[in-house]
């Protein structure tokens, strides 16, 4: 599996954006139900590149002549996070 780096992008980007967002919205006195939902859209875009950059590197160590054992660590890691 390699690291699709255009899609790690994409989601970084868009977690700048909600995180400037949330400035925005904390400077501007908005609510703290739309700046928590803002807040937990970047968190949620953090944490799939963090799955992506993890399950990139697990299936690095993992020897490729068994895909069926490594299909079932990388699914087991990935419900880890």
């Amino acid at each position: 599996m390699a690291l699709d780096l255009d899609a790690i992008h994409v989601r970084l980007s868009k977690a700048q954006g909600q995180i400037a967002a949330v400035d925005r919205m904390i400077a501007s006195g908005d609510s703290a139900e739309r700046i928590l939902v803002q807040i937990n859209a970047a968190k949620s875009a953090l944490h799939k590149v963090a799955l992506l950059v993890s399950e990139d590197a697990i299936s690095r160590m993992i020897d490729e002549k068994d895909s069926e054992e490594a299909t079932v660590i990388l699914e087991r890691f990935s419900s880890l996070l």
